[in-house]
């Protein structure tokens, strides 16, 4: 990034740049991609091999990321994440600092900026990550790359925002991609408030997000809390539910394996 900015200065040469960027720029990548989530994952896909044959080898389990229902919509995402950042590097606020808004009158999350609110990007790439492709509820597929079978959801219902029982209810903290079926099908959770174990899931999920720097970080911790106190804050909201909603503890059958 130093080499970057003295380029825009025009400090350096674009060949400088180059070689700069050669030297430095994948320092620490190599290093880092193996971790997801905090964890190193259980099946590297490349050895190091820089110190020795000055290059890396490829392994096998390569092959296997082919075979991955959720390759698809990588590009969804990556483009999704991308936005978040960009956008907030374009009206000079600090990604760490960025608040994100949904819109659930045409599905995007937007930041608001000097009393405007601006369009970034879809709200179904940014939350796919943590749900690989599957409803949040019964782990049946969706498909948000063309868009088939798959709706943006308020976990808590929106009718608790609307009827003043909960704040924040459009916060992406709520937000989760369920089928139709789950969301509005004849068995559908509507108005009911979900299950513990469903609760339990969305805590998950936030937390995955928010461990992951997922661009949606600082607008997820502004939402919920620190840490230690967002565990607390949805089973406020629970409770809270319960209390106003006479059906609770909504959770369909599941349509697959549980992978989250």
């Amino acid at each position: 990034m130093d080499a970057c900015r003295k380029f825009n200065k025009k400090d350096i040469t674009k060949d400088q740049l180059i070689q700069q960027t050669c030297k430095h720029g994948f320092q620490y990548v190599l290093d880092k991609f193996h971790n997801v989530g905090g964890e190193k994952i259980k099946h590297v896909f490349y050895i190091d091999e820089r110190k020795v044959n000055k290059g890396i080898r490829l392994t096998d389990n390569l092959r296997t990321i082919s075979d991955d229902n959720s390759l698809g919509i990588l590009d969804d995402e990556a483009e999704s994440r991308w936005r978040l950042v960009e956008t907030a590097w374009g009206l000079g606020i600090s990604p760490h600092l960025i608040s994100i808004d949904y819109d659930p009158t045409d599905h995007q999350l937007k930041i608001e900026y000097k009393r405007e609110r601006k369009n970034v990007t879809s709200c179904r790439g940014a939350l796919n990550g943590y749900q690989k492709s599957v409803c949040f509820y019964c782990f049946g597929p969706i498909d948000i790359h063309r868009n088939i079978d798959v709706d943006v959801d308020h976990f808590f219902p929106f009718r608790l925002g609307r009827d003043g029982v909960l704040t924040n209810i459009d916060g992406v903290w709520n937000l989760v991609l369920a089928c139709k079926e789950c969301n509005r099908g004849e068995n559908g959770k509507f108005d009911r408030v979900p299950s513990l174990q469903l609760l339990e899931r969305l805590h998950r999920r936030n937390e995955y997000l928010i461990e992951s720097n997922h661009p949606l970080r600082e607008t997820l911790i502004a939402q919920t809390g620190l840490d230690g106190k967002r565990h607390i804050f949805l089973q406020k909201c629970y409770d809270l539910a319960k209390t106003s909603l006479t059906h609770a503890n909504w959770q369909p059958a599941p349509k697959g394996k549980a992978i989250f």
